[in-house]
């Protein structure tokens, strides 16, 4: 688990690999460092000491975030490692984790201790996961967790096959699996709108490749059976 530069003084990334079944694939926690020295976690992986060493050199960790109600495995022992900070939780994960109910929900975007430089954006349509978005907006970097994928050729054969099933190898897209899920279609098709009214230059997902070539062009052609 090394921690990756991905925008030099500001973002970072690092990578865990999970088992689901048959399945091997790896979940991504980003880093971001904010204008005061505070450090944001989103989707925190397993808090190990050479990954709190390293954090700490970037400055001391004041914000973790679960952005939907399926990344929430590592957000306690996180926090607990990490005493100083302030933990935010989606919307009704306290439902799914009472023992998560102590938290605040992530704050709107204009209200949040890090708006100045983190916008964000809660996704209406698709309650299976309460997802939040977000973009860096001095790096143009837009940060999802589960609302779409792209795998690639590190995989393992068999989530190769299952990422092929779900339309998302080696392309941003929505699983097919959770296209089935969607609630409200105009609501989902507006907050696409809002995430294409950003300007992202750089596509971080917590499952798969970062794109950051083409990256509006990507987000596009992933939004395009919304829009």
């Amino acid at each position: 688990m090394n921690l990756e530069t991905l925008v030099p003084g500001q973002i970072w990334h690092v990578r865990q690999p999970l088992k689901f079944g048959p399945l091997q694939l790896t979940t991504r926690s980003t880093i971001v460092r904010l204008a005061g020295g505070e450090v944001w976690v989103h989707s925190p992986i397993s808090p190990a000491p050479e990954l709190l060493s390293a954090i700490a050199e970037i400055g001391p960790v004041k914000y973790v975030i679960a952005p939907n109600k399926s990344h929430h495995l590592f957000f306690l022992p996180f926090l607990q490692a990490c005493c100083d900070a302030q933990g935010y939780i989606a919307p009704g994960l306290a439902d799914k984790r009472p023992d998560l109910a102590v938290f605040p929900t992530i704050p709107s975007a204009d209200c949040a201790p890090w708006a100045a430089e983190l916008d964000s954006l809660f996704i209406d349509g698709l309650p299976v996961i309460n997802e939040t978005e977000w973009f860096h907006k001095p790096s143009g970097t837009l940060i999802l967790t589960d609302l779409l994928f792209c795998f690639g050729d590190d995989n393992s054969w068999a989530t190769r096959i299952a990422a092929r099933l779900l339309g998302v190898y080696r392309r941003l897209a929505m699983s097919r699996s959770m296209k089935l899920l969607i609630k409200d279609r105009a609501a989902l098709s507006c907050c696409a709108q809002r995430i294409l009214a950003w300007d992202v230059r750089r596509i971080v997902v917590a499952h798969g490749e970062i794109i950051d070539a083409n990256a509006k062009q990507h987000l596009v052609e992933a939004f395009r059976h919304l829009t």
